[in-house]
């Protein structure tokens, strides 16, 4: 019986998530909220985004799909540039670690 290691964590953003695939590849993944078709429940899970073959090219992904950003959230230009301008920064943040 084989037994599947679970893949680490390499980056955490809160709601999007950088986690090893294989040797050429990293995963991307973001927390959203999804609904069972059948029961009609709603819940958080992890939901595929993208693979990048380094971790900078993952990231510079999520800022270009704009991942971090809600956007139920957003209702106008000007929430929309303060969420982009957190976006960065947060991006930016991990890129100096």
């Amino acid at each position: 019986m084989t037994t599947t290691k679970e893949k680490e964590i390499l980056i955490d953003l809160g709601t999007v998530r950088i986690k090893e695939y294989d040797s050429l590849n990293v995963k991307i993944e973001r927390l959203e909220e999804v609904q069972n078709p059948i029961s009609k429940e709603t819940a958080s899970k992890w939901r595929f985004q993208g693979y990048a073959d380094t971790i900078l090219n993952a990231l510079k992904l999520i800022v270009k799909k704009e991942l971090l950003i809600d956007r139920k959230a957003i209702n106008g230009l000007e929430t929309y540039l303060k969420k982009v301008e957190l976006c960065n920064a947060a991006v930016l943040e991990v890129m100096k670690e």
